[in-house]
């Protein structure tokens, strides 16, 4: 058998074996075996803790957002049937409006941020499962195929390989770091905002918002509200509240951009531009 035969023949060997060794999942299973945590794992940890924060803000939105609207509908019914005293002097719902619009803005904000959040752990486990397991095997068999291929086809087949091989490696080892970079810049950056802003949002406490729940869960708010003898003096504590409140809102979305939108996309621009480095330097450059 001629030489280059023979290097041609082991070279398609030796691609076919690590494509049925990384298709059975072996090259996994020794990552798994022989380090203390994947970096696909890390990963997804990290996601799934910013998305349970980020649910928790949400819901903690959503219940202000109802507070603040029941607050100004028991002022108007309290303004009706008590009488004297409040009709006419307070209008809550001029002064309590734009911080319920800010915080209603500010939900939607947050929904949207653990949706993505969701959709970012999808895509880095189907990244840990899919790139060693279905991209690299593909590249490697495209690659063997394209030795035996001659001219433009074989080129095509060279060029498909390859491009398959640096998706397997963006998908396993570079969206888990990606997100683990995003991660440690923010934890400097824009995380000493998102703790303090979060401590001061479960600090704050609308008159409207039950004080022992255990023992007032049969009434609603509404009839709490309708209970007592100062509807007005709720209305001003509530406004006074409103004015930390809007400042802390303002901060958590803020931070919340940063991390979540301005920081995963500059990191994923950064994975692109070495992905295309990496392209650039496997295919051959078009002569012209």
């Amino acid at each position: 058998m001629l030489p280059f035969l023979r290097t041609r023949l082991g070279m398609s060997l030796l691609f076919a074996l690590l494509a049925l060794v990384a298709w059975a999942g072996l090259l996994d299973r020794a990552e798994r075996a022989v380090l203390p945590g994947t970096l696909a794992g890390a990963g997804e940890r990290v996601l799934e803790e910013n998305l349970t924060r980020a649910a928790a803000l949400f819901a903690t939105a959503r219940t202000l957002n109802a507070a603040i609207s029941v607050l100004q509908s028991a002022e108007v019914t309290a303004g009706v049937s008590v009488g004297a005293g409040v009709e006419g002097t307070v209008v809550p719902g001029q002064a309590l409006d734009p911080i319920n619009d800010l915080i209603e803005r500010f939900s939607a904000i947050m929904l949207s941020a653990t949706v993505a959040l969701g959709a970012a752990t999808l895509l880095v486990t189907a990244g840990d499962v899919y790139g060693f397991g279905v991209l690299l095997p593909l590249g490697l068999l495209l690659a063997a195929t394209a030795l035996w291929l001659p001219g433009a086809i074989g080129s095509g087949f060279r060029r498909g390989g390859q491009l398959l091989l640096v998706a397997a490696l963006v998908a396993k080892v570079g969206l888990p770091v990606a997100v683990l970079a995003t991660e440690q810049v923010a934890e400097g950056l824009v995380q000493p905002t998102l703790d303090r802003a979060e401590a001061e949002l479960a600090a704050i406490d609308l008159p409207t918002l039950p004080t022992d729940p255990a023992a007032e869960q049969d009434r609603s708010w509404l009839e709490r509200l309708r209970a007592m003898t100062d509807i007005g003096e709720q209305i001003r504590q509530a406004a006074g509240a409103a004015a930390s409140l809007a400042d802390t809102v303002i901060a958590l979305t803020v931070a919340y951009v940063v991390k979540i939108l301005v920081l995963p996309v500059v990191m994923l621009w950064l994975l692109g531009r070495v992905a295309e480095m990496l392209i650039g330097g496997l295919l051959p450059k078009r002569q012209e």
